[in-house]
């Protein structure tokens, strides 16, 4: 995703500045061939092309947008610019005009500056040739009828579609052939004494890498941050701080840290455990609401984590289901483990020490009102995301849905009652798990359990709920690898009951 992003990047700063360079070839054609164009509309165009890609540039460079949503962005975009310039075309010379071959730079700079999968490619760059040519024909029946009498302007036409199809082809094998040279000599290469050897996933601003530590012999997890140097930049700063914080905590339910650094080349690096199993997200979005038994002992496991980060006067700030993975190996399987501590606030540290302190910084889905707003936060914030966790636990879903965007869920998580667990579960749970639920999301944070450490005391007193056995986990995840997931409501989970997710979830920010 990172090098997509870069890519990305570097084709919309050089496409402004081809777009805009074209302007004088405009002006040249109207002044020399075709003076009874309109040169404002011309000139219109041109202003509207520029401005997109500016835009776009500016897109790229700030967003922290799925691969999916960067993908649709890029194809909108280049369509978009595409139409404009076939509006150009229809007014220098209609189907002669020495615009239509134009789509071609658009296949060589995507192909070049931006290798991906051939699939991808093809989803940026089709819409970009139904676009022009789909413009330009319909121009031209509507405005020069009489093109299409003369053989020659219908020839050069139809030759050039078939060129501009020739060369979407090669873009498409070009950029694969790229991606995949590229993604071979990143797997083979190495980041210290640690070997990259296959791509986890993606998520926010980082990539995640199964490596083999070569000195001691074993699997990790490299967690990898790319593109930003050592120094002042914000990312570098989260991105040590997480490794700094998460490998002072000694919690065996806290993702255990061995190391961090940098390559010589800028590259940022955590080498973590490798992770066998699922995040909560996945489990419950492959398999549906949990058992009440199995999500309070998910969450108070969560909670043996936390407790350790609130005494030290950490708030982890993004707890929401991904961020908790349960293992599906050892000794002890659904052994739930916390991760990403890369948004963490040190108590300890002056307001305002933080990067981006006064910023919404979680994943609004979950985060506590105060969130929303900037504000400081406490152990309490972290107590309501471990509420809109167990939450999405026993029901399937977040607390509040997102039609509204950010700011409908921050007038949600503000005031609006949350709709009771028994209702959206469609069976009863016990009313005193409802309480603390309810206490967990309560709106002010003096409302809510103080830390992780009372939660779990009011966990521990839960009446009339028996324990999840080992046996019944043992169970269930022997069952499920014979059932792998099902691809209900998440696009991109695993085929595979067995992952890894030592990743970095995306964050709002």
């Amino acid at each position: 995703m990172t090098d997509y992003a870069e890519g990305i990047r570097r084709a919309s700063a050089i496409g402004s500045i081809a777009y805009a360079g074209f302007a004088a070839v405009d002006v040249l054609l109207y002044l020399l061939v075709y003076d009874r164009a309109s040169i404002d509309r011309i000139i219109a165009y041109r202003i509207a092309g520029v401005g997109i890609l500016f835009g776009w540039y500016f897109y790229a460079r700030s967003t922290h947008a799925s691969l999916r949503q960067m993908v649709v962005t890029t194809g909108l975009v280049l369509a978009a610019t595409a139409v404009l310039i076939a509006l150009i075309a229809s007014e220098l010379g209609g189907i002669g005009s020495p615009y239509v071959p134009s789509t071609s730079f658009y296949f060589v700079a995507i192909g070049v500056l931006v290798p991906s999968p051939w699939r991808r490619t093809l989803a940026m760059l089709v819409p970009v040739f139904v676009g022009f040519f789909a413009t330009v024909t319909i121009a031209a029946w509507a405005t020069q009828p009489a093109a299409w009498d003369t053989r020659e302007g219908v020839t050069h036409y139809l030759v050039s579609a078939f060129i501009q199809v020739s060369l979407l082809a090669f873009a498409a094998i070009a950029s694969h052939l790229l991606w995949a040279s590229r993604a071979q000599l990143y797997r083979a290469r190495r980041l210290g004494r640690y070997r990259l050897q296959a791509p986890l996933g993606t998520g926010g601003m980082n990539e995640v890498w199964l490596a083999r530590d070569d000195t001691l012999g074993r699997e990790v997890a490299i967690k990898v941050l790319r593109g930003a140097p050592q120094g002042d930049d914000d990312r570098w700063m989260r991105f040590e701080r997480e490794a700094q914080v998460a490998s002072s905590l000694t919690s065996p339910h806290t993702v255990k840290i061995f190391d961090y650094g940098a390559s010589d080349d800028g590259i940022a690096y955590i080498a973590m455990e490798f992770l066998r199993g699922l995040d909560l997200a996945d489990l419950v979005a492959g398999y549906g609401p949990l058992d009440v038994r199995r999500a309070v002992h998910m969450i108070r496991q969560a909670t043996s984590s936390l407790a350790e980060a609130h005494e030290k006067g950490l708030v982890h700030r993004d707890i929401k289901p991904a961020n908790l993975f349960a293992l599906s190996t050892g000794d002890t399987p659904d052994f739930v483990k916390v991760l990403d501590f890369g948004l963490v606030r040190e108590l300890t540290r002056p307001l305002g020490h933080d990067t981006h302190e006064g910023v919404t910084l979680g994943t609004p889905a979950y985060m506590a009102p105060e969130q929303f707003l900037g504000a400081d936060v406490t152990p309490a914030s972290d107590v309501y995301g471990l509420g809109s966790t167990l939450y999405y636990l026993l029901t399937g879903g977040p607390p509040f849905d997102d039609k509204g965007g950010d700011a409908g869920l921050w007038r949600a998580h503000s005031s609006h009652p949350i709709v009771p667990v028994s209702q959206r579960r469609g069976e009863a749970v016990p009313p005193a798990l409802e309480a603390i639920i309810a206490t967990c999301m309560a709106k002010h944070p003096s409302d809510r359990y103080r830390d992780a450490t009372a939660l779990r005391k009011a966990l521990d007193d839960l009446p009339m709920i028996g324990p999840w056995t080992s046996g019944e986990a043992v169970a269930w995840w022997t069952s499920a690898r014979l059932t792998p997931i099902t691809e209900r409501k998440r696009a991109a989970t695993s085929s595979k009951v067995v992952t890894v997710s030592a990743r970095s979830p995306a964050s709002r920010e």
